[in-house]
């Protein structure tokens, strides 16, 4: 008799959970990478970008990251944050 740990339903339930999770990590990551790289570039990164940033996907994310040496204003983040 198989453990419920050992049951297909169990497994892909659990590494469902899982990848959730890495997402979902590595998207905390990419948020802190960009405020951090914001701020070092600027000093100051006001409140409402710190919101806005968190609140994008891993896609803007990483097209902010990408960008980082391209934005000269703080005011040109509104061109990446939605």
């Amino acid at each position: 008799m198989l453990g419920i740990e050992e049951s297909a339903g169990y497994q892909r339930i659990f590494e469902k959970g899982m990848k959730r999770g890495r997402e979902e990590g590595r998207e905390e990551s990419l948020v802190d990478i960009t405020i951090r790289l914001l701020i070092k570039k600027f000093r100051k990164l006001p409140k409402e970008y710190v919101v806005r940033i968190k609140e994008q996907d891993t896609y803007v994310l990483q097209q902010l990251i990408d960008n980082i040496f391209d934005i000269n204003e703080l005011s040109e983040l509104d061109d990446y944050l939605h």
